[in-house]
Formats: C-alpha cells, sequence, structure tokens
C-alpha cells in the first residue's frame, strides 16, 4: 500500500492503522532484506530501483493471497454488493435504474462507494468498479460497459431566448465544461474540425470563442447542473444528460457528438467475478447498458 501510494501517512489511513507501525514495518522489511526500498524525501518517498523491483512481485503475491484466503473464507457478505463509482455516473445514470434491480433480485443490497478516487482492491472494500477509462488497469479484470460522447448543451428556455445554430453563437454565451482534459471543449472542437476535414470540409473556430473563459467544475455532474439553471451552454457526457435531452428538459446543440477513447468499464480482480452476486448485477448492468445504448443513440 506505501509503494503504490508513496505516502506512510495516506496508506496508514487506508489500512487504518499508525504512521508508526507502518514506518516500523518499513525498517524490519528493509533490515531483513538488507536493502533500501524507500528513498526518504521532506514531504515525500520514492522507490528505490532496489523497491520497484520487488513491488510486482509482492502484489502478485499479495494478490494471491487474497483470493486463496477468499475462496476458503467464501464472500462474508453474499447479499451485498459493493461498487465503487464516480459521483456523477451514480447519481445521473445509475441510481435511477437501481428501482429495476432490486425488482429483480430483491434479496440483494446494493451499496455504492461514490468516489472519484481509484478503487484498488486492497482489503475489504468494494466488489466491483465501474472506471472511464481506457480498460487496461494492471492486477484487473476489465469488462466493457458502453461507449461515450460529449456534445453541449443548454437548458430549452435558454435555447429559447438564444438562438444558438452555429459555432460563431458561442461568442455571446458562458460556457461551462469539466476540468479533465477529455471532457472539454478544446476536445470536442477539436474533434469537430477533424470530423470535417475527413470529410474534405473546411471548419474555423471563431477567435472569439475564449475557452481560457469557461466556468470549469471539478464533476460532470456540476457541469449539468450549472445548465439545469440556465446559466449558459455546457460540454456533457453523453451518458449524463442524454435522457434530460429526450425528455426535453436539456436542448443538445450544434449537432455533432464526439466520441471518446475513453469508455465504461466495469473493473475487479478476476476471482470477485465468480461471486454469484456480482454475476447478478453484471448481467443487470450490462442489460441496462445495452437498453440505454439502443435507446439514446448519440
Amino acid at each position: 500500500m506505501t509503494a503504490e501510494l508513496l505516502s506512510i501517512k495516506q496508506a496508514a489511513l487506508e489500512l487504518s492503522v499508525t504512521q508508526a507501525a507502518i514506518s516500523q514495518q518499513i525498517r524490519l522489511l528493509e533490515d531483513a532484506l538488507g536493502v533500501t526500498l524507500f528513498i526518504r524525501h521532506h514531504r515525500a518517498l520514492e522507490l528505490s530501483v532496489e523497491g520497484a523491483q520487488l513491488l510486482p512481485s509482492l502484489k502478485v503475491a499479495f494478490s494471491s493471497l487474497e483470493e486463496g484466503v477468499e475462496l476458503l473464507l467464501g464472500d462474508a457478505e453474499p447479499n451485498k454488493v459493493t461498487v465503487s463509482v464516480s459521483p456523477s455516473f451514480a447519481s445521473r445514470w445509475l441510481i435511477p435504474k437501481l428501482g429495476r434491480f432490486y425488482e429483480a433480485y430483491p434479496d440483494i443490497e446494493v451499496n455504492l462507494n461514490m468516489s472519484d478516487k481509484l478503487e484498488t482492491f486492497s482489503g475489504k472494500g468494494s466488489d466491483l468498479a465501474i472506471r472511464f477509462g481506457r480498460g487496461e488497469y494492471e492486477g484487473l479484470e476489465s469488462h466493457f460497459l458502453m461507449e461515450e460522447f460529449i456534445y453541449p448543451v443548454c437548458h430549452s428556455s435558454y435555447a429559447e431566448a438564444r438562438q444558438i445554430d452555429y459555432l460563431e453563437d458561442l461568442k455571446s454565451v458562458r460556457l461551462f465544461g469539466d476540468i479533465a482534459h477529455n471532457l472539454s471543449w478544446a476536445h470536442w472542437l477539436g474533434a469537430i474540425k477533424a470530423h470535417y476535414h475527413q470529410q474534405n470540409r473546411n471548419i474555423s473556430v471563431p477567435a472569439e470563442v475564449d475557452l481560457a473563459e469557461q466556468v470549469g467544475f471539478d464533476g460532470s455532474h456540476y457541469v449539468i447542473d450549472s445548465v439545469l439553471t440556465g446559466q449558459g451552454v455546457a460540454m456533457v457526457r453523453h451518458s449524463l444528460a442524454a435522457e434530460m435531452v429526450a425528455q426535453g428538459s436539456l436542448k443538445k446543440l450544434l449537432g455533432f457528438a464526439a466520441p471518446l477513447n475513453e469508455k465504461c468499464f466495469v473493473c475487479a480482480p478476476s476471482h470477485y467475478f465468480r461471486r454469484s452476486k456480482v454475476k447478478y448485477f453484471m448481467q443487470w448492468l450490462t442489460k441496462e447498458a445495452r437498453e440505454f445504448s439502443s435507446q439514446y443513440p448519440a
């Protein structure tokens, strides 16, 4: 844990032990091996060459030990599945659909660990993690859930008050976006230019569209909240906005959805997927994602 976080303080919080206990264990291990595993700086740790060499083998060993103990003891909570998920995806996509899971599996409780922090599956915690990325996570098995796109939207009343039919019209509105680079206005504008270039059609972005002046939020649900109150135009994720667009509370603008290289995946250690509760949840989740993608094409 300390080697992954490079912080004794953070490792102590994760493991619910004191920092002194972790420091002592590190010293004992270094003394036993006769090598230095960490280079100590004033407020940070750095793996030594020997520490970096040892870490991959330790990960494999601990993972194997955890799997063996779990198979021996069984699942301590067979009727509760804990899912690590971002607050944005949980509030705008997952939670509104959970009622259908409870109808199908009334004896299984779903516990959501809502955090943008990367789930490490160390110790007792989540059974699954829904992640937005490339699907390649060391030590984890990943299952594709659905594609993701971004496009601009505004509140329906805002659209009625202001005509936003061309890129030039963005000059006179307030722009909102997620601070994540792949969800930004710059990413969408680059994608739309590339799209028209492939069709041998030129498109220019007005210089007056000052992307540096956009209002950025650390969380896609905050971006949507900003336009739901009619404050401006926002760049949003399709998975979070599609149903509101279909219902008419949000209006999709300018007719182009930019596909993202990052997609939605469900991840966990391989042996977690053998748990009955996880199998049931995965069957339900993939069905919901498939129906969503069919009903709400970008």
